[in-house]
């Protein structure tokens, strides 16, 4: 299964690339174009350029370009699936596959899984009405009617196989039940429901569509899990996902993010008006986690049980983490008191005394130091070097920065080692690569330099419209040998049909293809042809009139080297040729 490439075109024609880079980036509009300080590099003066015309971004400090898919895949760190859907979603399209090959019609996939997840979220919220020991269950948890209907809980029964009978009734509904992982199947070929008897969080994507469940124990039970989630399926991967991000997303302005553990801590901090918490799946916050946060909001605040493994969990967090400190990035941690969890705490103290610890939470920086200054004696020499090679290793995976001077300035205060020094010593080596950069590109050639065809192709990709004047391009062209005449001979016909596309649409239509990295390179050489004022039209028909008068050389020589053996229409051809050479 692939994506559609008529989709491709469409999700471009429809993405505005100036709202999904401001939506991370602020832009300033400068003229025809907005502008602000790369994201990709450090810079002082704005060299980061956006066009809305040609729905494509070009930085002219570092040479990083490309499309609204290119920035996600760059700035977010997506691969291009991810980006896509990212970008389907904001706009609320459904992604189109090809299956089968690309002569199949494109499809829809996994929508029968999606309908089968969304009709278990029902049944479960169906039986939790009905079982007055799941209620009586939430509202000692504290909570309400109206939280349960904001988060879709429900309740699976203890039966084996009630969601089995009622959505397995054929055997394709029961394949699709064994993919998403409401039912399983021993040894034995028998098949039974997999959440049975517990409290049902559904887990959300980001366009609010079912993808998995978590359940919980009602009354403990000896050798089973308290909670259970569903298996990884081709709808949730638990590395990727966060439960309550959907709701939370819905704030606006939405300024920071509280992760803890558990679903029950969402939930219950949303009761209490703090609904901006998220919670990991089973996993520890991974990089994929953090750099869907990091797209949305500046702050992240890390909120764990306070006991040993809320420490631990909290301390491999900030390892995590530190690549993700660029500017404006800031992250902080809540260390709750022994024995309690968000859950337990919020509805003991209420809204404004979980909101005072938020408030003074620990700074990452503050942890890092606070936890390796106890494995030192500070009083010393040596206590204060040690501190600096315990710290050597953290700090080489934060980012080049602001935050990274800020970081060794308070380094060197505390062990009294001079600034300068401290930073060459910590910065020896390779440093950390914030997951939002990209490597730099290679620096474009003047675009005098460039080919025939080059040229023209460039010309193409800032104007397509050019196309449109062209008489019979392929007959006249076909033949040369040039480097890239095939690409300019596509090109030509593909924006002949399709005149109004974008550069960001032409450069997306031809990634995964042979000709993806020259498209792309020469792609950066729009915006030095508008920095430069070139007379885009002039440019093109001069390129292209050149490349006819190659073809007609080409076709002379061939033609006179066999006189003697030429046909009637090779004749005429070598007369219209010979008539158009003696007119020049």
């Amino acid at each position: 299964m692939r994506i559609s490439r008529s989709f491709i075109d469409e999700l471009m024609s429809r993405v505005d690339i100036v709202d999904l880079i401001d939506s991370y980036v602020s832009l300033r509009k400068t003229g025809q174009n907005f502008k602000a300080c790369c994201p990709f590099h450090t810079e002082k003066t704005p060299s980061f350029t956006v066009s809305p015309d040609k729905q494509f971004y070009y930085c002219f400090g570092c040479g990083v370009h490309g499309s609204a898919i290119g920035f996600l895949m760059d700035y977010a760190h997506l691969d291009f699936m991810g980006a896509v859907h990212e970008l389907a979603s904001r706009i609320g399209m459904e992604v189109v596959y090809e299956q089968g090959g690309s002569t199949s019609p494109p499809v829809a996939v996994f929508d029968d899984l999606y309908q089968i997840m969304a009709q278990a979220a029902q049944y479960y919220r169906q039986q939790l009405r009905q079982s007055q020991v799941a209620i009586d269950y939430l509202k000692k948890r504290g909570l309400t009617g109206e939280i349960a209907r904001d988060f879709g809980l429900g309740y699976a029964p203890q039966s084996w196989n009630n969601l089995l009978k009622l959505l397995g009734t054929d055997s394709e509904q029961r394949i699709r039940l064994l993919k998403t992982g409401l039912i399983k199947q021993n040894e034995a070929g028998h098949r039974y429901d997999h959440f049975r008897d517990r409290i049902m969080f559904p887990i959300l994507d980001r366009r609010g569509r079912v993808i998995a469940f978590g359940g919980r124990l009602l009354v403990n039970k000896k050798n089973e899990p308290k909670y259970l989630n569903s298996p990884e399926t081709p709808l949730f991967q638990k590395g990727h996902e966060l439960y309550g991000w959907y709701l939370a997303r819905k704030i606006r302005p939405l300024q920071k993010i509280i992760i803890v553990e558990g679903y029950m801590d969402v939930v219950a901090l949303a009761q209490y008006g703090i609904r901006y918490a998220v919670a990991t799946l089973g996993t520890a916050a991974s990089r994929e986690h953090l750099t869907q946060l990091f797209r949305s909001v500046p702050e992240i605040i890390f909120c764990f049980d306070g006991d040993e493994a809320g420490q631990k969990a909290a301390w491999r967090a900030l390892e995590t983490v530190l690549p993700f400190l660029q500017e404006g990035h800031q992250v902080n941690f809540v260390f709750l008191p022994q024995g309690y969890d968000p859950d337990d705490l919020v509805r003991q103290e209420g809204t404004q005394g979980f909101n005072s610890r938020l408030d003074q939470a620990t700074p990452l920086s503050k942890f890092l130091f606070d936890t390796l200054t106890q494995q030192v004696d500070m009083n010393s020499l040596d206590g204060r070097a040690r501190l600096v090679e315990l710290a050597k290793p953290f700090l080489k995976r934060l980012p080049l920065g602001i935050y990274l001077d800020l970081i060794l300035q308070q380094l060197s205060e505390l062990t009294h080692v001079n600034l300068k020094n401290l930073a060459t010593l910590i910065q020896k080596g390779e440093m950390s690569k914030s997951p939002f950069v990209k490597k730099k590109f290679q620096p474009i050639a003047n675009f005098g330099e460039l080919s025939l065809v080059h040229k023209a192709i460039v010309c193409l990709l800032h104007k397509p419209e050019l196309s449109q004047s062209l008489e019979h391009p392929h007959e006249k062209l076909s033949n040369l040998k040039q480097q890239n005449i095939k690409l300019l001979l596509e090109l030509i016909e593909f924006t002949r049909m399709n005149p109004k596309l974008t550069l960001g649409a032409i450069c997306e239509h031809w990634r995964g293809t042979s000709f993806e990295q020259i498209i792309n390179h020469l792609a950066a050489q729009n915006t030095h042809l508008t920095d430069i004022n070139v007379n885009i039209d002039k440019v093109f028909f001069d390129a292209i009139n050149r490349l006819y008068e190659d073809d007609a050389n080409q076709r002379f020589m061939f033609l006179t080297q066999k006189i003697t053996e030429l046909t009637i229409e090779e004749k005429q051809e070598l007369k219209s040729i010979m008539t158009l050479v003696s007119g020049k």
